[in-house]
């Protein structure tokens, strides 16, 4: 069982924020949380690719006892009985909110980010997933994500969840976090696997998708084999997820966050990143060690 109870929700007082706060005050009341503010005083350049941090060039920066007051006046306004407080810091984004994460405990961290970073950038949000130990639900700037989760049982009809594997044992955690949203909240959980071009062109395509949706279909728990559908792909797997995502019209994937050096980032594609770049719907990411 994945559990948390703290929520850490980075904000910089723009209606941007807003989004991000609904969602964390929804995710407190789901878990039964306590949410941790954040903001951090200093500048990034501009272009850095975050929707929780002002620019170097903004005008209007708040002093710390700005911030201070800002964010009291963001906690009177939550609803009650929600356990919250507000962290303010001074340095560099990215090790300013992992050093918060793990100062408070915090067991996922909601973020926002720009879905068109280039590969010659890593954004701050990259660098975060990069460190974090936590789960990470990364949102997209205002205009890129077309579908928004609600963690609340309020809802007309399900909402579809997507959830890519590579059936390893670390992307485990992530089916186990999509599954217990789903006993939690009325959701249709796709679980998906991509089999890469170069796999699927060994001639025996037909037999080792069967064996894969066999592999899916072993993972889905009794109680939910009614709100889960499998689908099994060839192709690159970031581009499929994304175009299915959309396809489907889904609210958010969860996927696997698996931890790469900076040797391995050279040697390795890494599809979570691509994902991220790509998808027009928020995404969940677990960390293997979240088992």
């Amino acid at each position: 069982m994945v559990a948390i109870q703290t929520v850490l929700c980075p904000v910089d007082f723009s209606p941007a924020s807003q989004r991000q706060l609904d969602l964390a005050v929804d995710l407190c009341r789901l878990f039964g949380a306590r949410l941790v503010l954040h903001h951090n005083v200093a500048a990034t350049p501009t272009g850095a690719g975050i929707g929780w941090m002002y620019a170097e060039a903004h005008p209007d920066e708040p002093t710390e006892i700005d911030t201070e007051a800002r964010l009291r006046e963001v906690l009177a306004s939550l609803p009650p009985g929600l356990v919250a407080e507000g962290r303010v810091t001074r340095g560099l984004p990215s090790t300013a909110v992992v050093q918060v994460a793990e100062l408070v405990g915090a067991d996922l961290m909601l973020l926002a980010t720009h879905a068109d970073a280039g590969e010659e950038h890593t954004s701050v949000t990259e660098q975060v997933l990069e460190r974090a130990r936590c789960l990470v639900l990364a949102l997209h700037e205002a205009g890129v994500d077309q579908m928004t989760p609600c963690f609340t049982a309020a809802t007309e009809r399900p909402q579809i969840l997507l959830v890519p594997t590579d059936l390893s044992d670390e992307a485990r955690p992530a089916v186990t976090l999509a599954f217990e949203l789903a006993r939690k909240l009325p959701l249709e959980v796709h679980l998906m696997h991509v089999e890469p071009l170069w796999v699927a062109s060994r001639g025996r395509d037909l037999e080792d998708r069967d064996e894969r949706r066999d592999r899916l279909a072993a993972l889905v728990p009794a109680d939910l084999r009614d709100r889960v559908l499998l689908h099994v792909l060839a192709g690159e797997p970031a581009r499929e997820i994304a175009v299915t995502a959309e396809r489907l019209g889904a609210s958010c994937i969860v996927m696997g966050e698996h931890a790469r050096g900076l040797l391995r980032r050279f040697l390795t594609h890494d599809t979570s990143r691509d994902v991220l770049r790509r998808a027009h719907c928020p995404v969940w990411f677990v960390p293997a060690r979240a088992a």
